[in-house]
């Protein structure tokens, strides 16, 4: 994803004058879905469950991913979920259950950006800026474009389509369902789409600026995967070739391999597909690096 296009992004906080300064605060988690003063409901559909299939039929081999399963187990990985082809092949949790609400970090800031492109497309398109804008204006400029507040136009045009259960929103955190982070994930390998419906305008997600290189022990084993980071060491993995995506949910001081080293479990999840890439080999080693 080039930075082509993100001026767009930014055009909506720029014309607006949006204001202000959004702190995300990301000490917690993992939230039991008490709501703490100033956040608000982000009104959601039925929230049923994501489409399931058998990780066989996807293309997965049964033993290196119960191996990827048990490593992330090992260190203190609260769940990981795993879809391909929008199918949700594999959910496990550790201490959380699934309806234990996540805070995305800074999965939320890429929310945000998928929402003023929805705001852009409605209220037509303008210059680009002359300086950059931050996620609490687009957030701003969503709100005053729209006459709604940004909690109620991210319900109405992203989190009721994607029939996600209620969330929660504050300037400090977004907490969702790890489930319905997955939800966002299908909309940023399927160009906006979830479940053949169109989402965010088609061709928005190609023109948001890719993140960082992710830190590693060795590159993605997909050189198409990309990561977008949580709170603390969570992590959402995305694989465009593979229409894989893979999200592990961890706190920092409780799973300190997984915050260091952010290629090392997607790998073993891709290399349990039987359409990886070539690897060397088949051993215990090759499956768990450094076993």
């Amino acid at each position: 994803m080039g930075r082509r296009g993100y001026w767009w992004l930014l055009a909506l906080a720029t014309l607006l004058a949006a204001a202000g300064a959004w702190r995300w605060h990301r000490s917690i988690a993992v939230d039991a879905g008490t709501m703490a003063a100033g956040t608000v409901a982000v009104d959601g559909g039925d929230g049923g469950g994501l489409p399931r299939a058998d990780a066989a039929a996807e293309g997965f081999e049964r033993q290196p991913l119960e191996l990827a399963r048990a490593w992330a187990t090992a260190k203190h990985a609260r769940a990981l979920l795993i879809t391909r082809h929008g199918h949700l092949v594999s959910e496990q949790y550790d201490g959380i259950d699934a309806d234990s609400l996540v805070d995305g970090g800074e999965l939320a800031d890429t929310l945000v950006q998928l929402a003023a492109a929805i705001a852009v497309a409605q209220n037509g398109q303008v210059a680009p800026p002359t300086a950059p804008a931050d996620p609490a204006q687009l957030a701003a400029a969503i709100a005053r474009a729209s006459g709604r507040s940004y909690a109620q136009f991210l319900a109405r045009n992203i989190w009721q389509p994607l029939n996600a259960a209620p969330a929660q929103w504050s300037a400090a955190s977004m907490r969702a369902r790890s489930s319905d982070w997955l939800r966002i994930a299908d909309l940023l390998l399927y160009d906006g789409r979830f479940e053949g419906t169109q989402v965010v305008p088609a061709g928005w997600v190609q023109r948001l600026a890719r993140p960082a290189a992710a830190v590693g022990a060795e590159p993605f084993a997909d050189p198409s995967m990309y990561r977008l980071r949580g709170l603390g060491a969570t992590r959402l993995w995305l694989s465009p070739h593979f229409e894989l995506a893979i999200l592990c949910v961890a706190d920092a001081g409780e799973a300190p391999a997984l915050a260091a080293d952010e290629t090392r479990l997607p790998n073993m999840v891709i290399r349990a597909l039987r359409d990886r890439p070539g690897v060397s080999g088949t051993g215990l080693n090759d499956l768990v690096p450094g076993h």
